[in-house]
């Protein structure tokens, strides 16, 4: 972070915007003030920024002035824990100090500050570092156990853990990516598998039951306070730290922290940045959230894959990076199954699990590398049309339908299986907790397999179910004669098929907690009301339930005559929800009736349609990186994010 700037301004121009700020921040600070504090994480303090995370010395002193003089109360650790028990009451516009790694610019200039201050912080110390000289940051200067000790002497400065050796990258999948240890389950290519969930554990709680011991010895602490390496961490770690008797744990997420969530601490990274002022002025406005207006696109995995080829997969894989990095997007929808014959039905997946077999293990390799060119990747899944190895369980799993009084399998596209049966989410949580345990992603978009038409779900489960809650079987006759008794069987099959989801969304966020959750959702169930009755899908269910909702605004395959009409119907029905800003328009590139692609000129008229109108998020589906359809010149400029202001 840099107010460089500033200090070429007047003194006057300078109280102006500082003015300015504080009039803002007062705006937009939450009204709890009982409950809610930002905590601010620095690192190096040097004179010089050299890292993106170094905030020079002249702007640290300019910002610890600003917080003073404009109402901002620096809180300790203790305070907080005081009020998460009842015990006080933290002030309005709380702020909490922490510093990362410990470098001796923390003793050298930091820390004389904070005794002129008499303001607390925290400090958070990598054990392995101080003997070894900075791990990965050999470049440092690091303090030593003496000054720690007389900083931790002081009452001023809290001693944390961050870790004794998890600050740092390992091996995550075959094809060597790293990713970070606090929540990457480890690939061991000797053994051809990845570590297993008890192995995690054992790591992560050695690892900080080393770190505390080494705490205790040399530095004369028991900490009480976790800082995750790079803010990673999943569900089983935090159980683990726990029990080793962490009381708070110190995150990356964004957002106000908050007293009643000790164990995942929202941080504010501070960085060196030009403008830091406007973009903090922003960000604190929408609550410390980010800002991520999305330009995506959704892609097949099944073109760039070629069986029995890592070499030649990759190649594909750098083609489309190439491809999306000219485009501009900053949200990639990637497909996390195998579907080549393009029958809907799920018979094996790419990535490494305990229920389908595995085409290739790449899913992990295509998203570590998508991420890395700073795109969101969401991995595209389906919810019920998985095919399972065991024949006899298979069937006894699908929907069924009712014809003439004879139920049978459902004959329709999506050979599903039933969320009424306790063993089908048991199955599709195995697959999703595989996917999330070995693939380090942004998200999951849901399929459009979830859903039941009006003619389904006449499952054992289903009508079990259907007769506790409302003393009568669901027959087909009845149904039709009886409006409530519709209503209700529609209602049933809507709120089954979101709570089926909500526990795969639960499994998921166990191990990458900061997971977006979306699912797409057919346009007709927008602008027609009776479509609930045929999908079991209704948009304001979608809204309060998931992150986004994905409307498949395909007006090919609806076979709409004026697509333009079309869209602004879509647009106006999810205005009124007040919503909008979680909806994300997603357009057809390709006919698949027909059997062609649609005129890139169309498309980019659409999009920008869309984005005239005020839609927010825009995507679009297929794409095919080696016929550039849709076409990149065409449709880059109005894509691409790189035209978003202050989208961070």
């Amino acid at each position: 972070m840099s107010w460089e700037p500033m200090s070429r301004c007047s003194g006057v121009f300078k109280r102006g915007l500082l003015l300015a700020l504080a009039f803002f921040l007062l705006a937009a600070w939450p009204c709890q003030g009982a409950e809610k504090f930002i905590t601010l994480v620095y690192h190096d303090i040097p004179e010089v920024p050299v890292e993106k995370d170094d905030v020079s010395r002249g702007d640290f002193v300019n910002q610890m002035e600003f917080l003073r003089g404009h109402g901002y109360t620096f809180i300790s650790p203790r305070d907080i824990l005081a009020a998460a028990a009842g015990q006080a009451t933290l002030p309005d516009k709380a702020v909490l100090l922490s510093f990362d790694d410990a470098y001796a610019s923390f003793y050298t200039f930091v820390y004389p500050l904070l005794r002129l201050y008499n303001c607390p912080v925290v400090l958070s110390v990598v054990t392995s570092w101080i003997d070894q000289g900075g791990g990965i940051y050999k470049g440092k200067a690091f303090m030593t156990w003496a000054q720690i000790r007389e900083v931790s002497d002081s009452g001023l400065v809290t001693v944390a853990s961050h870790s004794h050796e998890l600050h740092q990258l390992v091996n995550a999948n075959p094809f060597g990516n790293v990713e970070r240890a606090p929540s990457a389950f480890i690939y061991l290519p000797d053994e051809k598998r990845y570590e297993t969930e008890d192995e995690f554990r054992q790591r992560v709680r050695g690892d900080l039951s080393r770190s505390v011991r080494i705490l205790n010895s040399k530095a004369r602490v028991k900490p009480f306070i976790l800082t995750w390496p790079y803010g990673s961490y999943n569900a089983p770690g935090v159980e683990e730290a726990k029990k080793l008797g962490f009381k708070m744990m110190m995150t990356l997420d964004h957002g106000f922290a908050d007293v009643k969530s000790l164990d995942r601490v929202s941080r504010y990274y501070l960085e060196s940045q030009l403008d830091w002022l406007s973009i903090f002025n922003a960000q604190l406005a929408r609550g410390l959230r980010e800002k991520h207006d999305i330009r995506g696109v959704q892609v097949d995995l099944d073109k760039i894959v070629v069986k029995g080829s890592h070499e030649e997969s990759d190649r594909n894989l750098g083609l489309l990076i190439e491809r999306l990095v000219k485009l501009g997007v900053n949200t990639v929808y990637i497909q996390g199954f195998c579907d080549i014959e393009g029958t809907g039905n799920i018979r094996s997946l790419y990535f490494a699990n305990s229920v389908l077999p595995v085409e290739m293990d790449f899913l992990s390799h295509a998203v570590n590398r998508l991420r890395a060119r700073e795109m969101k990747v969401l991995v595209w899944m389906p919810a019920l049309s998985f095919e399972l190895p065991d024949r006899e369980q298979n069937e006894m799993l699908k929907v069924r339908e009712m014809e003439e009084g004879q139920i049978t399998v459902s004959r329709s596209w999506y050979r599903r299986m039933s969320p009424f049966d306790g063993r089908s989410l048991a199955v599709t949580r195995a697959i999703f907790r595989d996917l999330a345990a070995h693939v380090d992603f942004d998200g999951i978009l849901f399929q459009d397999d979830a859903y039941l038409s009006d003619k389904e779900d006449f499952h054992p489960e289903a009508i079990k179910k259907f007769k506790a809650l409302f003393g009568a079987e669901p027959r087909p006759a009845r149904l039709e004669n009886d409006a409530a008794m519709k209503k209700n069987w529609v209602q049933l099959k809507t709120d089954t098929l979101d709570q089926y989801l909500l526990e795969i969304a639960g499994t998921v966020k166990r191990y990458r907690p900061h997971a977006v959750i979306a699912r797409n959702i057919y346009g007709e169930v927008i602008t027609n009301p009776g479509a609930t009755e045929w999908y079991a899908q209704d948009l304001s269910s979608y809204l309060k339930h998931y992150d986004y909702t994905v409307i498949m605004a395909y007006a090919a395959m609806e076979e709409v005559a004026r697509p333009k009409r079309w869209y602004e119907k879509l647009y106006e029905a999810v205005k009124e929800t007040g919503q909008a800003d979680r909806v994300v328009f997603k357009l057809q590139a390709y006919d698949w009736r027909n059997k062609q692609w649609l005129d890139d000129q169309a498309m980019r008229d659409d999009l920008t349609f869309l984005l005239a109108m005020g839609v927010r998020h825009v995507a679009y589906y297929p794409d095919d990186v080696f016929l550039n359809k849709p076409d990149i010149d065409t449709i880059a400029s109005i894509l691409s994010s790189r035209y978003l202001i202050g989208d961070r």
